[in-house]
């Protein structure tokens, strides 16, 4: 019941935490009766699969309650979109509905709804899917917000937070209240969806390298490529392109033109042969030596800051290829802060933990000046550096984080899947790296 509530290996709360349970979440119990412990003075419960939990006021056993009734209204969807998510222009996080007359008192200090303020210049890349279409009322209005009521009972306050200009905001519903819609959003606070601009979904995703589909490969990144035809003696660019953050496979060697480098498109049946211009593409090779460290029959997953790519391998075999978004400050330099640059560290590490969704943000506590909400399969490497899934933006193949390793929601969920540690069913996130119980863990390579 409390935010979140610790798994540990043993019946004792000054043991590292093997992972952790989200509030409103449920695991089975291996028994129902407690074990004395360690700093949990009624006793821990032994969990599936693994671990114990501290019986204190985190957790209860009673099936049904008022919040967890109107909890279930704020879970998480299945697949790669756990939630619909909004870019906020500063807005009220509202502890119930408010009246008309209460909307008027609060929301003055927020200007004009439906007006949004231009982002500040270091993030604009936060506004790349951000449409300004109406969000629609497609829910009813859920059960415990009638008659003034809130996720826990009847609220005093009305007001329980602003979410800040340029923060984002996950939410799981839109309904109608007197003709405006309203949002509820993953910590069960209602804000006002003419107050925030949703972000569409990115239909991006990498590919499994199975049958056809295997390195070499090249990526198109940024704008449109050119297909050149092979006319013999010559090559001559066509009308046709191959559109951006579309891949061709290679076939072998290269070819030297008017200064230019072309490699060969391996000929699919029924098409002309075609090359594509080096200067225009990103290419995978496969790798044919483990990284150092990294020992037989691991799983481990190679970043290029300066490609924009990743590959999956499983032991020395290429699973999984597709573009990811590294640092915005480009490539670590000798002193330098990594976050300050907004640089992603290169190296070789192990994944710490995994979140299956991990809310961002430099500050702690309520008065945050900004936070990214709720941000899916997040695979920390070196915190606070992370694999995570990105709804704000896909562009994809270039550099536009803060550090971390930017991945379509969908390549999130793939890689979050296939990566060790699993994360078990009903944990909000497991430990990697030091959590031998939880298993073997993946290895995150970042090269230049």
């Amino acid at each position: 019941m409390g935010t979140k509530t610790w798994i540990r290996p043993t019946p004792s709360v000054t043991r590292r935490f093997l992972g952790y349970l989200r509030i409103g979440q449920s695991v089975a119990l291996q028994s129902s009766e407690l074990v004395r412990g360690q700093g949990c003075p009624r006793g821990f419960y032994a969990i599936e699969p693994r671990g114990y939990v501290c019986h204190d006021r985190t957790v209860t056993l009673q099936r049904t309650t008022p919040f967890l009734r109107a909890n279930a209204h704020s879970l998480p969807a299945v697949g790669p979109h756990p939630y619909h998510y909004a870019l906020s222009n500063g807005a009220p996080m509202y502890a119930r509905v408010p009246t008309a007359t209460e909307q008027k008192r609060t929301e003055w200090r927020y200007g004009t709804a439906g007006s949004f303020l231009p982002m500040p210049m270091f993030q604009r890349g936060h506004e790349h899917l951000a449409t300004t279409d109406p969000i629609l009322a497609t829910d009813p209005l859920p059960e415990f917000l009638l008659d003034g009521g809130g996720a826990r009972g009847r609220p005093l306050a009305l007001f329980k937070r602003t979410i800040p200009h340029g923060s984002m905001l996950a939410y799981t519903r839109a309904f109608d209240v007197s003709g405006r819609t309203f949002l509820l959003s993953a910590d069960l606070t209602v804000v006002p969806a003419d107050r925030v601009r949703r972000f569409r979904r990115s239909t991006f995703q990498g590919v499994e390298l199975t049958g056809d589909a295997r390195l070499p490969i090249a990526w198109v990144v940024g704008k449109p490529s050119p297909q050149y035809d092979d006319r013999g003696d010559e090559l001559t660019v066509t009308k046709q392109h191959w559109p951006v953050r579309s891949f061709v496979r290679l076939g072998s060697g290269e070819r030297q033109q008017a200064g230019r480098t072309f490699f060969p498109v391996a000929v699919v049946a029924g098409q002309q042969p075609r090359h594509i211009a080096a200067d225009d593409a990103r290419v995978v090779r496969r790798r044919t030596k483990r990284p150092f460290g990294v020992r037989p029959g691991d799983r481990w997953v190679i970043v290029s800051i300066t490609q924009g790519t990743l590959v999956a391998y499983d032991d020395l075999t290429p699973v999984y290829a597709t573009l990811v978004s590294p640092g915005q400050g480009g490539l670590p330099r000798a002193g330098g802060d990594l976050v300050k640059d907004s640089t992603t560290p290169t190296g070789t590490f192990r994944i710490t933990f995994k979140d299956r969704a991990a809310t961002m943000s430099s500050e702690f506590g309520e008065n945050r000046s900004f936070w990214i909400a709720d941000v899916p399969f997040t695979q920390y490497f070196s915190p606070p550096f992370a694999l995570h899934g990105t709804y704000w933006h896909e562009r994809f193949g270039e550099p536009m984080s803060a550090g971390c390793v930017n991945l379509s929601p969908r390549d999130a969920k793939w890689l979050f899947d296939w990566t060790g540690p699993a994360v078990p069913p009903g944990w909000q996130g497991a430990t990697g790296a030091g959590a031998k119980e939880n298993g073997p863990t993946s290895w995150v390579v970042i090269t230049r």
